[in-house]
């Protein structure tokens, strides 16, 4: 059956993991042109094309390099190129169109649209376009950002749908220049709007995934585009425990789509992700497929099939067994063999890669591992001198304590036999190891207060015989004293009425008469 079945990217475990990745998502971008153009910002705001994507910038979720990356090692090889296949506790998991545009709600019906005609208004982006003008997202922060207030109003605007286009929904890298194709749609709005931008945004965050494959193993990390944050919460939305413990959503009622609806400092360890797949339960909530519907069918809506799609009989199979509900956790998913790259990146990707990593830049990088140090009071992660971020998340910690302790009390379905067994003599062993040595422990200290205490009790008992002695010895000084002093009685009672050694009586004698 393995044979049968795509191969994971790597092996269980032995997935790479890198400092940071720079992701080319320009959020903050957007928090300045809120704070400098305000009416404009409103008034884009107003129209549902992107106002549920620039809604992830108000709510503060942040972005979480360590969960995307850790799925990119996840994924499983298939010749599919419409969409990609990833595992989590031996469970296949998809992510094609249909996932996507249930958590973008970005439009993915093709049409044909015009845009070789457009209305020349004499304004900025006219002349941009007549003079086939260099734009990007660094000179409009730097330079057209000031110069805008000449703008008129509606080129105002229009800079705001370019930005949240390339900043987001593209996320291209800062110094890509506007393609002219943008600036054209621009001019007519309503064009702008039946643009299919959820089919060209996917599919170039598809080339991204692909692209990134020989940098996974860079452990300094690397430069990534294309829109991150709508594959980082459809991985919270597939396996609800992320969801607990990157973020929370922000409202239980929302019904727009997914990605309007996150909040939460996305503060992922590697370690988290591996706890988390090993605790695993066997009643855990994993959704292989996502749409509008929830009803836990496979719809594939005419909106999703693409043309000229690849046959694969190997998702075929995993798509009947899901449907079959078939048990994965005893499933061992083979293995590609691959040679790790260690290819040099040009020298215009190495740049980016610099400029990715500038503090003020507006991208959203995050640190790996070792950053967990250099964190802030509320749990921000300080990066490159970066300010505290905004909204802080305050209980993050505790939900992912409640989501662990929840898990630790359940038992791991996703752990099969052999290593449920080596795990229980691992762990009775080690209990009869951590015994011998209490009990020793405890041998030892009882031995040395006995001695301490025998040792106090010879000297207190010396001690009192010296206090005897020495009572006695006070007492027999005592009674010696008393037989030496004469008696109190004696000097009281005044002179002794002894004749011996008493003065004569001076009584007089009486004479006789001469007759």
């Amino acid at each position: 059956m393995g044979s049968e079945l795509p191969n994971r990217l790597y092996g269980e475990g032995l997935e790479p993991q890198v400092k940071k990745i720079n992701n080319s998502c320009r959020l903050k971008l957007l928090e300045l042109l809120r704070e400098k153009m305000e009416p404009e910002y409103k008034e884009v705001m107003k129209d549902p094309l992107f106002s549920h994507i620039m809604v992830i910038e108000e709510n503060g979720l942040k972005f979480s390099a360590r969960l995307v990356h850790s799925f990119l090692c996840r994924e499983l090889m298939t010749s599919k190129k419409y969409e990609k296949w990833f595992s989590f506790a031996r469970t296949p998991l998809r992510f094609s169109l249909q996932e996507y545009h249930a958590v973008t709600g970005l439009n993915v019906k093709l049409e044909k649209i015009s845009v070789v005609k457009w209305t020349d208004d004499m304004g900025f982006w006219s002349k941009m376009i007549k003079t086939n003008g260099r734009i990007n997202l660094k000179l409009i922060k730097e330079k057209y950002l000031e110069e805008s207030r000449s703008w008129t109003w509606v080129d105002r605007v229009r800079m705001i749908y370019l930005c949240v286009i390339m900043g987001v929904v593209m996320e291209r890298d800062e110094k890509v220049n506007f393609p002219h194709l943008y600036m054209k749609l621009a001019m007519d709005l309503e064009k702008l709007r039946r643009y299919p931008w959820g089919l060209y945004s996917f599919d170039f965050l598809l080339k991204s995934i692909d692209k990134a494959k020989d940098k996974l193993e860079k452990k300094e990390g690397y430069l990534m585009e294309g829109f991150l944050f709508a594959f980082q919460i459809w991985i919270m939305e597939a396996i609800p425990a992320f969801g607990e413990i990157c973020g929370r959503k922000v409202s239980s009622n929302f019904t727009g789509p997914m990605c309007g609806n996150w909040t939460g400092c996305a503060k992922c360890s590697y370690q988290d992700i591996i706890d988390l797949e090993t605790l695993f339960p066997e009643e855990g909530i994993l959704h292989s497929f996502m749409d509008f519907h929830k009803d836990g069918r496979v719809v594939c809506s005419d909106d999703f099939v693409r043309k000229n799609k690849k046959k694969d009989e190997r998702v075929d199979l995993m798509l009947d067994m899901i449907q079959r509900k078939h048990d994965w956790r005893k499933h061992v998913w083979g293995v590609v063999e691959t040679i790790s790259s260690e290819m040099d990146e040009g020298d215009e990707e190495s740049e980016q890669e610099e400029e990715g990593e500038e503090s003020e830049d507006g991208s959203e990088t995050e640190i790996g591992e070792s950053s967990h140090g250099a964190s802030t009071a509320d749990g921000a992660a300080t990066v490159f001198g970066r300010k505290k971020r905004k909204h802080a998340d305050l209980g993050a910690a505790s939900r992912k304590k409640k989501l662990f302790c929840d898990l630790g009390a359940t038992p791991k379905g996703s752990i099969d036999t052999d290593m449920q067994t080596f795990l229980e003599g691992l762990v009775q062993s080690s209990l009869a190891v951590f015994g011998e040595k209490l009990s020793q422990q405890i041998t030892d200290r009882m031995d040395k207060l006995e001695t301490v205490v025998t040792d106090r009790l010879g000297t207190l008992e010396s001690e009192v015989t010296q206090l005897r002695t020495a009572l006695l010895l006070a007492e027999m000084a005592g009674k010696t004293d008393e037989k030496a002093a004469p008696s109190k009685s004696r000097v009281d009672a005044g002179p002794s009425k002894s004749k011996n050694n008493t003065a004569p009586s001076k009584k007089k004698v009486p004479t006789k008469r001469k007759r």
